[in-house]
């Protein structure tokens, strides 16, 4: 499949089945994660897999977005570890390099 019909045929999901990711499936899904380009590939993406009851429930106090999902990747960005711009004082990649990084796990997902 061209990246053309990729983009075409993505979708969102807001209804999840039970059932739980395969553990190579989830593999993957991070795998791309870590390949995603980063500013100066300093990867400063943290990812957290919360699966189980205890981490699902806090996550679900904290927000309604999760839709039910038995998985929920959490992406956090280490802005000490980001790229700090000397050519714009105060900002850094953190935030972008993360959103790459989503993109890029979406796309497997």
């Amino acid at each position: 499949m061209d990246f053309l019909q990729l983009a075409a045929d993505r979708y969102s999901v807001r209804s999840f089945s039970p059932k739980a990711i395969p553990r190579k499936e989830l593999e993957k899904i991070l795998r791309a994660g870590q390949l995603a380009p980063t500013a100066v590939n300093y990867q400063p993406q943290k990812i957290y897999v919360l699966q189980s009851k205890e981490a699902l429930a806090t996550i679900r106090a904290l927000t309604r977005f999760t839709y039910d999902a038995p998985v929920v990747l959490l992406c956090c960005a280490d802005l000490s570890k980001a790229c700090h711009s000397p050519a714009e004082p105060g900002y850094n990649t953190g935030e972008m390099d993360v959103s790459i990084v989503c993109t890029q796990m979406m796309l497997e997902a």
